[in-house]
């Protein structure tokens, strides 16, 4: 039986508690709302369950950790959390819309949809080369806004977007594949946006402990 992972903390923990005070019949799309609107009976899980024996059965369980609530899903070898969605966090320092438009291609990540992934990196791009007012790749490297090993990486990702979006692809896109592209755009987004951030706080900081002494 595999472990249960709370997608909070990412702490294993026990299914429990088990104690149903209530059946609710949900479909998966109102899973997320269900989430949000339920009233939560404190020190209890709720049951999610359908009827149907071909359907999913749901649970609402408190993490032993950390204690917040997340659902899980009963399958043959046990129980598997599947909302909320566990992913990478993205760093504050990237602005709006690259920082959602990201954080998207790393839910998209997260749940298996590799091609849906890559094109959202390509979006995230268009983003940024317009933020960063150029007309594109080309532009970027020209006006010194990303290196030619930065550039080399950014239009691989164009290239693989295009190929997902435009092309008939009978080919799987693998997750080695996927994930190695999204690690290319963290590293773009990290040199334009996060670092200079980090840095200016790091010198405002050591500026601020000067005067102090």
């Amino acid at each position: 039986m595999g472990k249960l992972i709370c997608p909070h903390c990412g702490d294993a923990t026990a299914p429990i508690p088990f104690l149903f005070e209530a059946t609710v019949v949900l479909s998966d799309h109102r899973l997320a709302a269900f989430m949000q609107s339920y009233p939560y009976v404190s020190g209890k899980a709720q049951a999610i369950t359908n009827p149907e024996p071909d359907q999913t059965t749901y649970g609402i369980i408190v993490c032993q950790s950390c204690k917040k609530h997340f659902v899980a899903t009963k399958e043959e070898d046990g129980w598997s959390a599947v909302y909320p969605i566990k992913h990478k966090p993205v760093a504050e320092e990237i602005p709006e819309p690259i920082k959602s438009e990201f954080e998207e291609a790393n839910l998209c990540f997260a749940i298996g949809a590799y091609k849906a992934c890559l094109a959202i990196c390509m979006v995230a791009l268009e983003s940024l080369w317009q933020q960063q007012n150029a007309s594109g790749l080309n532009d970027l490297k020209a006006k010194e806004v990303i290196s030619s090993r930065l550039f080399d990486r950014a239009t691989e990702i164009r290239l693989w977007a295009g190929l997902v979006k435009h092309e008939l692809i009978h080919e799987i896109v693998t997750r080695e594949e996927t994930e190695e592209l999204l690690t290319y755009l963290e590293e773009i987004l990290h040199d334009i946006y996060v670092q200079p951030a980090r840095l200016a706080a790091l010198a405002e900081k050591r500026e601020q402990v000067k005067k102090r002494t």
